[in-house]
Protein backbone atom coordinates (compact mmCIF):
# COMPACT_ATOMS: atom_id res chain seq x y z
CA UNK A 1 0.00 0.00 0.00
CA UNK A 2 1.14 3.85 -0.96
CA UNK A 3 0.97 6.26 1.77
CA UNK A 4 0.34 9.88 0.88
CA UNK A 5 3.13 12.07 1.95
CA UNK A 6 2.86 13.76 5.83
CA UNK A 7 0.97 16.75 5.77
CA UNK A 8 2.96 19.57 6.92
CA UNK A 9 1.98 22.77 8.08
CA UNK A 10 1.67 25.45 4.90
CA UNK A 11 0.09 22.15 2.44
CA UNK A 12 -3.28 22.85 0.93
CA UNK A 13 -6.38 21.10 1.41
CA UNK A 14 -8.36 20.79 -1.00
CA UNK A 15 -12.15 20.73 -0.83
CA UNK A 16 -14.70 19.32 -4.01
CA UNK A 17 -17.73 18.13 -3.44
CA UNK A 18 -18.27 14.70 -5.17
CA UNK A 19 -21.67 14.44 -3.69
CA UNK A 20 -23.89 16.98 -2.53
CA UNK A 21 -23.04 20.67 -2.43
CA UNK A 22 -23.64 23.39 0.27
CA UNK A 23 -26.20 25.64 -0.88
CA UNK A 24 -28.10 27.73 1.78
CA UNK A 25 -26.72 30.25 4.05
CA UNK A 26 -26.19 28.62 6.89
CA UNK A 27 -24.30 25.73 5.55
CA UNK A 28 -21.93 28.63 3.29
CA UNK A 29 -21.46 30.10 6.50
CA UNK A 30 -20.01 26.80 7.98
CA UNK A 31 -18.09 25.99 5.38
CA UNK A 32 -16.12 29.62 5.23
CA UNK A 33 -15.77 28.67 9.34
CA UNK A 34 -14.25 25.62 8.43
CA UNK A 35 -11.80 27.15 5.67
CA UNK A 36 -10.69 29.48 8.70
CA UNK A 37 -10.32 26.72 10.95
CA UNK A 38 -7.98 25.47 8.42
CA UNK A 39 -5.98 29.04 8.60
CA UNK A 40 -5.74 28.49 12.41
CA UNK A 41 -4.30 24.92 12.10
CA UNK A 42 -1.64 26.41 10.08
CA UNK A 43 -3.26 24.83 6.40
CA UNK A 44 -4.31 26.70 2.94
CA UNK A 45 -7.76 25.76 1.90
CA UNK A 46 -8.80 26.04 -1.93
CA UNK A 47 -12.19 24.96 -3.08
CA UNK A 48 -13.65 24.15 -6.41
CA UNK A 49 -16.53 25.75 -8.72
CA UNK A 50 -19.19 23.07 -7.71
CA UNK A 51 -18.71 22.65 -3.96
CA UNK A 52 -21.03 26.02 -2.78
CA UNK A 53 -24.11 24.38 -5.10
CA UNK A 54 -26.30 21.65 -4.55
CA UNK A 55 -29.35 20.91 -7.01
CA UNK A 56 -31.91 17.84 -6.49
CA UNK A 57 -28.88 16.84 -4.01
CA UNK A 58 -25.96 16.85 -6.18
CA UNK A 59 -23.07 19.90 -6.44
CA UNK A 60 -23.17 19.40 -10.30
CA UNK A 61 -23.58 16.36 -12.71
CA UNK A 62 -21.51 13.59 -12.25
CA UNK A 63 -19.03 14.33 -15.07
CA UNK A 64 -17.99 18.12 -13.59
CA UNK A 65 -17.93 16.42 -10.10
CA UNK A 66 -14.94 13.85 -11.54
CA UNK A 67 -13.18 16.29 -13.31
CA UNK A 68 -13.19 18.57 -9.93
CA UNK A 69 -11.99 16.07 -7.90
CA UNK A 70 -9.13 14.61 -10.45
CA UNK A 71 -8.45 18.66 -11.17
CA UNK A 72 -7.32 18.55 -7.59
CA UNK A 73 -5.47 15.55 -7.46
CA UNK A 74 -4.34 16.31 -9.75
CA UNK A 75 -2.69 19.67 -8.77
CA UNK A 76 0.59 19.24 -6.88
CA UNK A 77 -0.16 22.37 -4.39
CA UNK A 78 -2.91 19.80 -2.80
CA UNK A 79 -1.52 17.79 0.00
CA UNK A 80 -5.38 16.01 0.85
CA UNK A 81 -8.74 16.47 -0.23
CA UNK A 82 -11.74 16.14 2.39
CA UNK A 83 -15.06 16.96 0.82
CA UNK A 84 -17.86 18.91 2.97
CA UNK A 85 -19.74 16.21 3.54
CA UNK A 86 -21.27 12.81 1.79
CA UNK A 87 -24.33 12.80 0.48
CA UNK A 88 -26.41 10.09 -1.67
CA UNK A 89 -25.14 10.12 -5.26
CA UNK A 90 -21.17 9.89 -5.43
CA UNK A 91 -21.29 6.54 -6.90
CA UNK A 92 -22.08 7.72 -10.62
CA UNK A 93 -19.11 10.03 -10.58
CA UNK A 94 -16.97 6.82 -10.34
CA UNK A 95 -17.02 5.78 -13.98
CA UNK A 96 -15.74 9.45 -15.29
CA UNK A 97 -12.55 9.10 -12.99
CA UNK A 98 -9.24 7.59 -14.45
CA UNK A 99 -8.00 5.42 -12.18
CA UNK A 100 -4.84 4.25 -13.99
CA UNK A 101 -4.20 7.90 -14.35
CA UNK A 102 -4.94 8.57 -10.39
CA UNK A 103 -2.93 5.11 -10.02
CA UNK A 104 0.33 6.67 -11.54
CA UNK A 105 -0.23 9.73 -9.58
CA UNK A 106 1.73 10.07 -5.93
CA UNK A 107 -1.18 9.33 -3.67
CA UNK A 108 -2.72 12.60 -1.32
CA UNK A 109 -4.74 12.24 1.63
CA UNK A 110 -8.56 11.63 1.32
CA UNK A 111 -10.64 12.24 4.36
CA UNK A 112 -14.19 11.57 4.52
CA UNK A 113 -17.29 8.92 5.68
CA UNK A 114 -20.40 8.54 4.32
CA UNK A 115 -20.62 8.56 0.32
CA UNK A 116 -17.06 9.25 0.49
CA UNK A 117 -16.63 5.79 1.37
CA UNK A 118 -17.71 4.96 -1.90
CA UNK A 119 -14.77 7.32 -3.69
CA UNK A 120 -11.31 6.25 -1.14
CA UNK A 121 -12.52 1.96 -1.46
CA UNK A 122 -11.97 2.32 -4.78
CA UNK A 123 -8.86 4.74 -4.37
CA UNK A 124 -7.78 1.93 -2.31
CA UNK A 125 -8.50 -1.28 -4.21
CA UNK A 126 -7.73 0.02 -7.75
CA UNK A 127 -5.08 2.45 -7.19
CA UNK A 128 -3.37 0.93 -4.08
CA UNK A 129 -3.55 4.28 -1.94
CA UNK A 130 -4.18 4.49 1.64
CA UNK A 131 -7.28 6.78 2.33
CA UNK A 132 -8.95 8.19 5.96
CA UNK A 133 -12.43 7.07 7.22
CA UNK A 134 -12.66 10.37 9.00
CA UNK A 135 -13.99 13.87 9.48
CA UNK A 136 -15.08 15.72 6.50
CA UNK A 137 -14.45 19.40 5.93
CA UNK A 138 -18.17 20.91 7.54
CA UNK A 139 -16.68 18.74 10.68
CA UNK A 140 -14.42 21.72 11.27
CA UNK A 141 -16.44 24.55 10.44
CA UNK A 142 -18.13 24.37 13.80
CA UNK A 143 -17.19 26.82 17.00
CA UNK A 144 -15.92 24.07 19.00
CA UNK A 145 -14.27 21.54 16.41
CA UNK A 146 -14.13 18.13 18.08
CA UNK A 147 -10.74 16.61 19.12
CA UNK A 148 -11.88 13.45 17.81
CA UNK A 149 -12.73 15.22 14.17
CA UNK A 150 -9.22 16.90 14.36
CA UNK A 151 -7.06 13.80 15.03
CA UNK A 152 -7.71 12.85 11.44
CA UNK A 153 -4.94 16.05 10.87
CA UNK A 154 -2.56 14.26 13.22
CA UNK A 155 -3.56 11.20 11.65
CA UNK A 156 -1.93 12.77 8.43
CA UNK A 157 0.74 14.33 9.83
CA UNK A 158 2.40 11.74 12.10
CA UNK A 159 4.57 8.85 11.03
CA UNK A 160 2.98 7.10 13.85
CA UNK A 161 -0.49 7.30 14.95
CA UNK A 162 -2.26 6.35 17.99
CA UNK A 163 -6.05 5.02 17.79
CA UNK A 164 -8.14 5.70 20.49
CA UNK A 165 -11.94 5.19 21.47
CA UNK A 166 -13.94 8.10 21.90
CA UNK A 167 -15.22 8.89 25.78
CA UNK A 168 -18.26 8.92 24.54
CA UNK A 169 -20.41 6.04 22.59
CA UNK A 170 -23.95 4.24 22.58
CA UNK A 171 -25.38 1.61 24.54
CA UNK A 172 -26.17 -1.07 22.72
CA UNK A 173 -29.08 -2.09 25.30
CA UNK A 174 -30.99 1.34 24.56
Amino acid sequence: MRFPKLLQKGDTIGVCAPSSGVSDDFGQARLDNAHNKMLTLGYKSIETPSVRRNIDYVSADAKTRALEFMSLYENPDVAAIIPPFGGEYLMEMLPYLDFSRLAMLPPKWISGYSDITTLTFPLTLCCDFATIHGSQFMDMGVDNVNQYDLKVFEAMSNKEFIQKSSDFYSDSTV
